[in-house]
């Protein structure tokens, strides 16, 4: 932020996040204290928004460091209060308890519909709007992949390619089945169908479509992750696609297809559902039945060939 004013002669009006996230610490002493670090680095006297996640929101203590943060925005420290990762139930304890939340960061996109399972509604009825990351699942929905063929049948830590590649394969997995390629890419022929009538490309239409979602119930907007100059024009031209409702139902009609989202945002990243999760969806049982009776079986040929 120093850099941009220095070269711009000013903020130009952008707005910086900065996020919070102590460590089952909720003192106001640690939270004042790394607040006093951000303002420095940043070169501001007030915070423009604070993004406040707790690591495990089933821990206690969650509440309480949230009410440190009321207390630093209210002596001027920060501008605007928000939440990162947080589920329904306990984004509910924050508003309950006063914590003025307006914003709360979740994962969302054509292949983790979970933030419709209650988040998306809690919002609107509480005046609070999401911002959206994952929204090309890592570039899983864009045009590289469509006819392409099926990936190794792998966890999502084993696949080639980037990180957020790796992390949203179980999205796509938890979305489409470890045996749903061919699913998979009726959703992308749909999508593709609707970048042509809108000129665009698919990843552009993948996040436009959640752009639509948050425009129908709570507001908010997208985050994208831009690597390189090669993505701006995708950037530029997503500002300007507005999704209609024949581009929404026909893209409804694929997703109906799939499984649909057990839990609340993050519950299959997070302890403790991340342990029991795989038990509870269907589509995993392939991959779960192959982990346990794989080297059985390759144990029993073994024994045969060597008879």
């Amino acid at each position: 932020r120093k850099g941009y004013m220095a070269s711009h002669g000013g903020d130009g009006g952008l707005r910086f996040f900065t996020k919070y996230v102590p460590v089952l610490d909720s003192s106001l002493e640690t939270a004042r204290e790394v607040n006093k670090h951000s303002r420095e680095m940043l070169g501001v006297s007030s915070l423009d928004v604070v993004q406040y996640c707790w690591y495990g929101p089933y821990l206690p203590g969650h509440v309480e460091a949230g009410k440190q943060l009321q207390q630093l925005q209210a002596e001027g420290s920060i501008q605007h209060l928000a939440g990162c990762n947080y589920d329904v139930a306990h984004l509910r304890e924050l508003v309950e308890a006063g914590v003025p939340i307006e914003v709360n960061q979740v994962q969302f996109s054509l292949l983790d519909l979970r933030p419709e399972n209650g988040m998306l509604e809690f919002c609107a009825s509480h005046g609070i709007k999401l911002v959206c990351f994952g929204t090309v699942a890592g570039g899983w929905l864009s045009d590289k992949y469509l006819g392409a063929p099926a990936p190794p049948f792998l966890p999502g830590e084993l696949q080639e390619g980037t990180a957020s590649k790796k992390l949203y394969h179980d999205s796509l997995v938890a979305w489409a089945g470890p045996l749903g390629w061919d699913l998979f890419q009726d959703l992308l022929r749909a999508l593709r169908a609707v970048a042509d009538k809108h000129g665009t490309n698919i990843a552009t239409v993948a996040s436009a479509w959640v752009q639509r979602r948050l425009d129908d119930t709570c507001g908010g907007g997208v985050i994208v992750g831009v690597r390189d100059a090669t993505h701006l024009a995708d950037l530029v031209a997503l500002r300007s696609t507005r999704l209609d409702d024949d581009d929404m139902k026909q893209l409804r009609q694929v997703l109906s297809r799939g499984w649909k989202p057990l839990g609340d945002v993050w519950d299959r990243e997070r302890p403790p559902f991340a342990f029991v999760y795989p038990f509870l969806q269907l589509q995993y049982w392939p991959i779960l039945a192959s982990a346990y009776f794989g080297p059985l079986l390759l144990r029993d040929l073994r024994r045969l060939i060597t008879r």
